[in-house]
């Protein structure tokens, strides 16, 4: 592919050789080094520059066909007693982004990445937005340049171990929180999306998600997407409501 990152992106090549090493991958079975490079410039850090470069936005395109394949294989495959529905449930919980966060924080990946300046002061590096989708892109990176077997044994390794250290509903904070809400209210609970916060280019950087139930707000959420600052919404309900049952 032809891409384009600034020349500190390309300084650092060497560094990001020997990280992945520590992964189990050899770097020589890069193909597509610009590509590969992708995959650690997070789009706030592109941004920080008046000319134009890539980063891994588009890579998380197709992270969820590869990724949800893996882990739905591995399921199936060794929980042969499991119904679809459970399967289901788990195999959300494992690729949520509180999950993948943990696991790109776990193997240092968040330390390798480039991020804006105004996410390094702004603690950037921890922020599960980030660290997920700097996951999901590594992912689907390494099924595109390397192998699809490749992406499959990390996926295994670093994704899907984590099955043993759930300690969250398996179950979408969204899908339990309409469930919640339609027995309290009998009413399909309401989204409402707004940008909330931009960067110095006027890039959306934060959404605010709001639930609504009845013309009132029950609940509120943040995030850097809407899909995901609707899921925090849905968290946050859910924990008042365990909140309230103490």
């Amino acid at each position: 592919m032809n891409l384009k990152f600034p020349n500190e992106v390309y300084k650092d090549i060497p560094k990001l050789k020997e990280y992945i090493k520590t992964l189990g991958i050899d770097p020589a079975w890069i193909k597509d080094q610009d590509l590969f490079l992708c995959a650690f410039v997070h789009k706030s850090y592109a941004s920080d520059f008046k000319e134009l470069y890539d980063h891994n936005e588009r890579l998380e395109f197709v992270w969820d066909a590869i990724l949800g394949s893996i882990i739905a294989k591995k399921l199936f495959l060794t929980f042969p007693e499991m119904s679809e529905a459970e399967m289901t449930l788990y195999k959300i919980a494992l690729v949520r982004e509180e999950t993948l966060s943990i696991v790109a924080k776990k193997i240092g990946l968040n330390k390798q990445l480039f991020i804006s300046k105004w996410e390094e002061r702004n603690n950037g590096r921890e922020k599960a937005s980030i660290t997920s989708d700097a996951l999901e892109s590594l992912i689907w990176y390494l099924a595109l340049d390397i192998w699809y077997t490749v992406a499959e044994k990390f996926v295994l390794e670093y994704v899907y171990t984590e099955i043993n250290n759930l300690s969250i509903s398996v179950k979408s904070y969204k899908t339990t929180a309409q469930e919640s809400i339609q027995k309290l209210y009998k009413k399909i609970p309401i989204y409402r999306d707004i940008e909330e916060e931009y960067d110095d280019k006027r890039n959306v950087i934060r959404f605010r998600s709001e639930i609504i139930v009845n013309n009132s707000v029950i609940a509120v959420g943040f995030w850097t997407n809407k899909k995901k600052a609707q899921e925090d919404a849905a968290k946050n309900y859910c924990e008042s409501l365990t909140s309230s049952w103490k």
